[in-house]
């Protein structure tokens, strides 16, 4: 595939936003609202991925057994809501998008969650416009670890999957990147430490110590990548 010769694709909850952590806050405080505790160990275990291992709305919903998960959906949404109306994208996530601009490298944002999850915080962020696409839940039948996400990321970018770069906080995240051929810098957060993060090729304590010349050197060396799957096609 002809096109440029790197991309930097970005997950958005835990990397571009601090939604990982906001959402525990939520979720926190409506089991208290129930007088219920969340479970805390299982959820961490289902950050980076869809709700299949587990839905703290409908285990909530059964331990109460008089409000369907459905209502405590849109009362946590809501709650969330609210309270992303006052964040700010976590640090260095502004300067190394404005670096990469710069270097005229292509931008996407490949997330598990859904598009109203995502592409609202990026435009209240100012950021939306800086990525020439975002690809998330509604466009692929497999979330992540499985790389859909990031092989269609590619495509729409016009680059090859082993030309990506791809910025994670989970392992389920660093999973899908690597399954798609990309080169991968995890960048855990508080609830996600204690992921399995052996599959990166980098790993940074946060993206304010990104050295983009660094990555990009490392991302072009002999032997890096796993390169090799097509990228998926536009989903009908």
């Amino acid at each position: 595939m002809s096109g440029p010769d790197r991309a930097l694709v970005f997950d958005f909850d835990g990397l571009i936003a601090d939604s990982e952590v906001l959402w525990l806050a939520v979720l926190t405080e409506l089991y208290k609202s129930f007088s219920q505790e969340l479970p805390l160990d299982r959820y961490v275990e289902t950050i980076g991925g869809t709700l299949h291992d587990f839905d703290p709305f409908e285990d909530l919903a059964t331990r109460c057994g008089t409000i369907g998960a459905a209502e405590l959906e849109h009362r946590g949404e809501s709650l969330f809501r609210d309270w992303m109306a006052y964040e700010a994208p976590l640090p260095g996530v502004r300067r190394l998008v404005a670096d990469a601009k710069r270097r005229g490298l292509p931008l996407a944002v490949a997330s598990s969650s859904r598009a109203a999850s995502v592409v609202p915080h990026l435009q209240q962020f100012g950021l939306r416009d800086a990525f020439d696409a975002v690809v998330t839940k509604e466009d692929v039948t497999r979330t992540k670890p499985a790389p859909d996400l990031y092989l269609l990321a590619a495509r729409r970018l016009g680059v090859d999957p082993s030309a990506v770069v791809a910025f994670e906080d989970s392992g389920r995240g660093v999973r899908a990147a690597k399954a798609a051929g990309a080169f991968c810098v995890a960048v855990p957060h508080s609830l996600s430490r204690t992921h399995d993060f052996a599959a990166a090729d980098r790993r940074l304590d946060s993206l304010a110590l990104c050295d983009l010349d660094d990555l990009l050197d490392a991302s072009s060396e002999p032997g890096v990548q796993f390169g090799g799957m097509k990228a998926l096609p536009d989903r009908q």
